[in-house]
């Protein structure tokens, strides 16, 4: 297998990050995933999804089945993978394959070979350069959301103190 995907510095966030199983699963998964639409043994591939069964990722991984499957079980619970299986295989769809191997320019990322070392290091910059704007961005979304989240909290709470309030006037008789 040839080509490349994008591993981003946001997997030391990751929360599987310090768990090596959960870690090393994930990137194979992430390594044999179809980069492409295609066929195998009649069987249709989307894009993000790979083909493989616990006695091969066990033999591909070192990884025990027993520990395969609880990381594949969490790896689910977290919204990581799907998985769809057969009596012969699985079906393993990487949900949101494109965050980890993006199409650029309409071309897949596996034959985006760069000409030389200059035009390596443009690109390099300009992802710089973009994957900045992009943490700016999310963090500014993460501030108006959290703005947004302590006034809806306020507002239940001045709510909440006011309907308190107004029991306890009707229990005083106050509207007799």
């Amino acid at each position: 297998m040839e080509g490349w995907i994008k591993s981003h510095r946001r997997f030391q966030k990751w929360e599987w990050y310090s768990t090596p199983n959960m870690f090393h699963l994930f990137h194979h998964l992430l390594y044999n995933a179809s980069h492409k639409d295609c066929k195998w043994k009649g069987i249709d591939l989307k894009r993000g999804q790979a083909i493989t069964g616990l006695n091969s990722l066990h033999k591909n991984t070192g990884i025990s089945v027993r520990s395969l499957r609880t990381c594949i079980n969490r790896l689910k619970s977290t919204g990581e993978i799907t998985v769809k299986t057969t009596n012969r295989h699985s079906i393993i769809t990487i949900c949101n394959y494109d965050l980890y191997n993006p199409i650029i320019n309409g071309s897949d990322t596996q034959n985006d070979k760069p000409a030389d070392k200059q035009a390596t290091s443009k690109r390099q910059a300009n992802d710089n350069i973009q994957e900045y704007k992009e943490g700016i961005k999310n963090v500014k979304e993460e501030k108006k959301a959290q703005i947004l989240k302590n006034l809806i909290l306020e507002d239940n709470l001045k709510r909440e103190k006011e309907t308190q309030e107004f029991i306890q006037e009707l229990l005083d008789g106050k509207f007799d």
